[in-house]
């Protein structure tokens, strides 16, 4: 009895097991003990969306809403 895998069983143990690494930086902010990893940058209107949050927490709003 001879023994043959598939060629899509071949390819699947052949393939690499780590994903590639997304290059991310770390941001600190001032006067904060923490820093945040941001592995990938903001996106379509998340600059936008995360001005406004900001403008808002400077501004004094206890709540806001993140739509979409």
């Amino acid at each position: 009895m001879t023994s043959s895998a598939s060629p899509l069983a071949s390819a699947a143990l052949s393939a690499p097991e780590t994903p590639a690494q997304a290059q991310g930086q770390f941001v600190h902010y001032p006067d904060s003990p923490f820093a945040l990893y941001q592995p990938y940058p903001p996106a379509g209107d998340q600059p936008t969306a995360i001005g406004e949050l900001v403008e808002g927490v400077r501004d004094g709003e206890v709540y806001q809403t993140l739509l979409g």
